[in-house]
């Protein structure tokens, strides 16, 4: 039976998780690590400055989880480490409350969860649903369902994450699925006087949800147009026409122009 890890940033007791959680159930033996608290935008973060405390929880439908006073990552890395035994075939993360999409990606623990996955080249799968009060995400179930099975029956190339993002529309109302790119930015920041006292000031930094650019064949664009947008991450950050840039830099003349200086 196939090993599934659920693991999630919005913490052990979020709808999504468990929403997601009856979802996979149908494909395998479902272990479920997740953050004691919400851990939202903690992006790949891990913790090192102190143990990591683990509680063993029992909800009223007798599911079974660990909570982690960590972040998603750490979630996942004691998973891998054995805590509930043999390690995870497959890593799932979600449903988050929000999109990921775009390059907010960087900034998301759902995503960032699932990387993890690819740093121990298992296939990693991250859902989020575009609305901070989703309504209708209860009836994508059989659709995750299905999603989820497809990469089970055709795994992932190594390496790659696929990052799924729902519009909040029912299931019934869907435009389709739509295999996208990461679009630009998805909001506007600026910097708020939250208080002050004279000598020391409080800010806050705004994010105003106005695209900066107009989006059409990406996910932003899918996602607005009533379709479940698909894409394909991975973790290789590494520009390949920055290798090529490079390769032109005069690197024995840099070294030595900083000889004399050091001797």
């Amino acid at each position: 039976m196939t090993r599934i890890l659920l693991t999630n940033d919005d913490g052990i007791t979020s709808p999504g998780l468990a929403l997601l959680r009856r979802a996979l159930e149908p494909l395998g033996q479902v272990q479920t690590v997740a953050p004691l608290r919400n851990a939202s935008a903690v992006a790949r973060s891990i913790t090192i400055d102190r143990p990591l405390r683990l509680e063993h929880v029992r909800f009223g439908d007798g599911f079974a989880a660990v909570a982690v006073d960590g972040t998603p990552v750490d979630c996942v890395r004691v998973a891998m480490l054995g805590v509930l035994g043999p390690v995870p075939e497959l890593i799932v993360s979600g449903v988050n409350s929000g999109a990921n999409m775009g390059n907010d990606v960087t900034y998301s623990g759902t995503v960032g969860a699932a990387l993890e996955a690819a740093l121990h080249g298992l296939s990693g799968v991250a859902v989020s649903v575009e609305t901070r009060e989703p309504v209708n995400v209860v009836s994508f179930g059989s659709l995750l369902t299905a999603l989820v099975e497809r990469v089970l029956l055709a795994p992932l190339p190594h390496g790659m994450v696929l990052n799924i993002n729902l519009p909040d529309l029912p299931v019934a109302e869907l435009a389709g699925i739509k295999v996208t790119s990461l679009g630009g930015s998805s909001c506007h920041d600026r910097l708020v006087l939250h208080d002050d006292d004279g000598a020391r000031g409080e800010y806050r930094i705004v994010c105003e949800r106005t695209p900066l650019e107009p989006w059409a064949a990406d996910d932003f664009g899918a996602v607005a147009a009533g379709y479940v947008s698909l894409t394909p991450l991975h973790f290789d950050l590494t520009s390949r026409e920055g290798l090529a840039a490079l390769a032109g830099w005069p690197l024995a003349d840099l070294l030595a122009a900083a000889l004399p200086a050091a001797r």
